[in-house]
């Protein structure tokens, strides 16, 4: 490990322990720092990578499983700087930039996602799902008819994907299977 990475990782030691002491005072505790812009939210860094920061009372978990690597912590520094320890790589300090940009110490550059929540149109006809899509900022992309041997499925959504629920960009296709039933004779 590098002398910058061994300091580092003492100056991020001292500011997360007295951050959790702070956090542990009670009523007495400190205000979380307030932020150029909030930085909770997924984020790309241009590529596949869409890293999910969580900031509670300035204390900030970097979940990094979009690219099968471990959780980092970190913590608020002040308005506009924060230290981050990736636990596979090594700590850097960032800028915050409004509008919604990291610039980290290692030259990279995160850009904070807007995300809406995948709405659950299941159940629901082709054309009712297609107005919740719409409605959500989300548009109606594959839409396939299935035979419903169930018969639970009467021209309404059987499937859709990404689920509900699921975090998705703006403008992104929701796909639509939509169950049709068999022949008469083949329901109860």
């Amino acid at each position: 490990m590098r002398v910058r990475d061994k300091i580092l990782g003492g100056v991020l030691t001292a500011a997360l322990a007295t951050s959790l002491s702070v956090a542990g005072a009670g009523a007495a505790s400190a205000a979380a720092t307030p932020l150029v812009f909030d930085v909770n939210g997924t984020f790309t860094d241009g590529g596949s990578a869409q890293p999910v920061i969580s900031d509670v009372d300035d204390v900030l978990t970097v979940d990094m499983s979009s690219q099968h690597r471990p959780t980092a912590t970190g913590v608020v520094i002040n308005s506009d700087t924060i230290l981050v320890t990736f636990p596979d790589d090594a700590t850097y300090t960032a800028k915050l930039q409004a509008p919604n940009t990291i610039r980290w110490s290692n030259g990279s550059t995160w850009q904070k996602l807007n995300v809406v929540r995948v709405p659950n149109v299941l159940d629901e006809t082709r054309a009712s799902a297609t107005s919740i899509l719409t409605s959500a900022g989300l548009a109606v992309g594959t839409v396939r008819k299935v035979v419903d041997k169930t018969c639970n499925h009467n021209n309404t959504v059987s499937d859709q994907t990404p689920a509900p629920g699921t975090p998705a960009a703006p403008g992104s296709a929701v796909n639509l299977t939509i169950g049709v039933l068999p022949q008469q004779s083949q329901c109860p």
